[in-house]
């Protein structure tokens, strides 16, 4: 027998919407807030409690239409057999990637999916939270808490994924950021709380493992813990994985010299090579901006990324505040940070 499944929408965007009729795998559910990140902890056990759905699922993009949708209506609800589904928009490429090669909770701590993908959360999973604290994220909370007491995730990737944009730019860490405010202080905890030995399947190298902390911690922001335990794997490594994240804390700092230092540290690294295609996207939707076009040859030599290059166009961005240049090295960041964090994490399992 099949799942069933609400999908609780803003009432601003029901009212734009047909309503499914009686014998649709999915019905509608109606919030008073302008967005499912908006739901107080109350709010939100209340909304599971009073379900008679297996499922409840939610979405947080402002443009959905009606053939999103139609799309969702088709899809083939036998597939669900976890407790949390993620089913990724067109665009959500690095969420697939992360939760395809990331330990669970790691995937979750990595980002937030509630912008890159259609979440579903059972029910059952969702009330067997206890005392499920009150957060800004409370949804991402949850996701982590739930990937914490090991309820299964499943990454569901359909044939007509829905074609809505992931990801905006204001969501992206910044080059150099500052520190994260207290209301971010319920993600430091899970962070610090973190232990890659419960979450990684095995461990090959205990040095990659609190690489992977570094780069979680780096990832959001926490530069100072990011560098503390990125320092205490110094020089060791399958590819020196830690060095790699103190060279991107101290550009994050920013700190440029101490960047170039730790990245000589680095060597060689896989991702010198895998980076020009990742980012190969990126210079083709900004060919046309000659203060972006530029940088391509200076950043990719024979075909291998150039850290030292990229220190220098991140210290460009501080001094020239160019906003068309800000956009695409953010956007480069978040890919280089993804691909590293997924390969820490390889290199952690690796004998």
């Amino acid at each position: 027998m099949s799942a069933i499944i609400k999908l609780v929408l803003p009432s601003q965007h029901l009212d734009q919407l047909n309503s499914p009729t009686s014998d649709m795998p999915i019905s509608l559910g109606q919030l008073e807030q302008t967005s499912p990140a908006s739901l107080s902890r109350a709010e939100l056990v209340s909304l599971f409690e009073s379900a008679t759905e297996d499922y409840i699922g939610f979405i947080d993009v402002p443009q959905l239409s009606q053939a999103n949708l139609d799309q969702l209506q088709d899809f083939d609800l036998s597939q669900l057999q976890a407790g949390v589904c993620l089913l990724p928009f067109s665009d959500a490429e690095p969420l697939i990637q992360s939760y395809q090669t990331l330990p669970p909770l790691a995937a979750a701590l990595s980002m937030n999916p509630l912008s890159h993908a259609v979440i579903l959360i059972r029910k059952t999973d969702f009330l067997s939270l206890n005392n499920l604290p009150d957060s800004p994220e409370l949804i991402w909370q949850a996701l982590i808490l739930l990937a914490k007491q090991k309820v299964l995730f499943q990454l569901i990737k359909t044939r007509n994924p829905l074609t809505l944009k992931s990801s905006p730019l204001c969501n992206l860490p910044a080059l150099a950021p500052t520190a994260p405010g207290p209301e971010r202080k319920w993600l430091l905890d899970q962070l610090r709380s973190y232990d890659p030995q419960q979450d990684l399947p095995s461990i090959g190298s205990t040095a990659d493992a609190a690489a992977l902390k570094a780069g979680l911690l780096c990832l959001h922001d926490y530069l100072d813990e990011s560098h503390e335990y990125s320092q205490s794997v110094q020089s060791q490594g399958r590819h020196r994985a830690g060095d790699y994240w103190h060279h991107i804390m101290h550009r994050r700092e920013p700190d440029y010299s101490n960047a170039k230092y730790w990245s000589r540290a680095v060597g060689y690294h896989p991702l010198h090579d895998e980076l020009p295609t990742a980012v190969e996207p990126l210079f083709e939707q900004y060919e046309s901006i000659p203060q972006v076009a530029s940088w391509k040859p200076q950043l990719v030599q024979n075909k291998r990324w150039l850290l030292n290059a990229f220190v220098d166009c991140c210290q460009e961005c501080e001094n020239t505040g160019d906003p068309e240049l800000n956009a695409f090295a953010r956007q480069v960041q978040w890919r280089e940070m993804l691909l590293l964090l997924q390969k820490t994490s390889l290199d952690a399992v690796s004998i």
